[in-house]
């Protein structure tokens, strides 16, 4: 095969071979076709690796916490209750299976009615001397028995309100 030299301002001194489909580079076809794909190369790099690092410092979407129940069911004399429960049906179930365990013996008539319920907090029951009863809720023990003292005392019994039961599902 022969081959020959050229050059000028435009173009490379290269071989150029006889058949070849291009004989003469550019030099400044061959430098934009070089940066095009330097940029194109950068571009894809930057983008995947700022991918990555979105991903890596995005954080992950913190997932509701599960519920958990808690209920507190009464009839008079006696009271039960649940918490930690997957369901508010499962809590007050439970509660009301305690209540009427309490009665045992007693065998006080009328059914162990709910009377508070609540979800990832804490609930309570007072009662009065007269069958006076109240429920309350509050983000701790202390403030949801409160709540239902002075919710009880509210129906003017002839004594103060005692806390039957305060009990927290926090989980």
């Amino acid at each position: 095969m022969a081959s020959r030299t050229t050059s000028n301002s435009n173009t490379s001194a290269c071989k150029i071979e006889r058949g070849a489909a291009r004989a003469v580079v550019n030099l400044r076809d061959m430098a934009v076709a070089s940066t095009l794909s330097l940029v194109r190369r950068f571009a894809a790099i930057t983008l995947c690796c700022a991918g990555l690092s979105v991903a890596q410092a995005a954080p992950t979407a913190a997932a509701a916490p599960p519920p958990s129940w808690g209920a507190i069911a009464a009839k008079p004399g006696a009271h039960g209750y649940a918490f930690n429960q997957p369901s508010r049906a499962t809590a007050e179930r439970l509660a009301r299976a305690q209540c009427e365990r309490a009665t045992g013996a007693k065998r006080v008539p009328g059914a162990c009615e709910v009377r508070v319920y609540f979800d990832r907090s804490c609930g309570a029951l007072a009662t009065g001397n007269f069958g006076e009863w109240a429920g309350g809720l509050g983000p701790d023990a202390k403030a949801a028995g409160q709540a239902a003292v002075t919710a009880c005392d509210a129906h003017l019994p002839t004594e103060p309100c005692k806390l039957a039961v305060s009990v927290c599902s926090l989980s």
